[in-house]
């Protein structure tokens, strides 16, 4: 099912020839197919990187599966005549041209061999497809954080850059991105916004009465819901947050259900 492989490719007399005779072994064990693999190596763009040769092949593999693209072989013109690829799994990529898909995600190899004779190889495959997000609530709380107050501002200036380069982007997936999948350091500028545009405008100003910053050892304190009880209360109160947000609706359920007998 693989259907790229990134050699190590340095174009030596000795070891491509070496490097494709391994692979056509190792495919030869499942499959008798000729010529539906093709191969490619950073090489040819970058020449070798030594210790960081590895790296790039794995680098570029990834952004060929993100991309959903075969990257050329450049400069490529015909084959080493001692490499029989009429008879092996393999073909040089001359072009760039479209990763067809098959009846498996897309999958690639890549190998960096070391003239000590330390040899890696790994498989990659794509990512899988991410549905489009649904609806969620209609105000959303965008965390930034950093280690100093100066990197606080410029990771506010990444994101406001970042939304005026996407504007596609999904206002919902970016206050979940920052909330969970970030680190949370002690210097740290919440703002709650309504669209995309409310967004910018408020990052790009700081303007005090819709931006919190703030710097906080870290607690490790539970978050409550705290109400004054000095008959401030009225009808309806907290009925768009209790339709909106389920964590607030399944608290406020089971306080009422302890209170119900009394």
């Amino acid at each position: 099912t693989i259907s790229y492989i990134e050699t190590h490719g340095t174009a030596t007399a000795l070891g491509d020839i070496v490097e494709v005779e391994a692979l056509k072994q190792a495919f030869r064990s499942q499959t008798k197919k000729k010529r539906f693999c093709a191969i490619g190596s950073i090489k040819g763009n970058v020449g070798h990187l030594d210790s960081a040769a590895g790296v790039a092949g794995l680098i570029k593999t990834a952004l060929a599966l993100r991309r959903k693209k075969l990257p050329p072989s450049i400069n490529f013109a015909e084959p080493n005549p001692e490499i029989d690829f009429d008879d092996s799994p393999f073909y040089v990529n001359a072009n760039l041209c479209e990763w067809k898909p098959g009846k498996t995600p897309r999958r690639a190899g890549v190998s960096s061999l070391g003239v000590g004779g330390t040899n890696a190889h790994v498989i990659i495959e794509e990512a899988p497809f991410v549905k489009a997000s649904g609806e969620s609530r209609s105000w959303q709380l965008l965390l930034v954080s950093a280690k100093t107050s100066t990197a606080l501002n410029t990771m506010t200036t990444n994101l406001v850059d970042h939304l005026k380069k996407h504007p596609e982007t999904n206002l919902a997936d970016v206050a979940y991105t920052l909330q969970v999948g970030r680190k949370a350091f002690n210097h740290r500028r919440i703002t709650v916004c309504e669209t995309l545009q409310d967004a910018l405008s408020i990052l790009e100003t700081l303007d005090p009465k819709r931006v919190i910053t703030s710097s906080q050892e870290p607690i490790d304190r539970q978050i409550v819901f705290m109400f004054s009880g000095q008959g401030s209360q009225y009808v309806n109160m907290g009925l768009q947050l209790y339709r909106t947000e389920s964590q607030f609706q399944k608290q406020i359920d089971r306080c009422s259900e302890i209170l119900e007998p009394h």
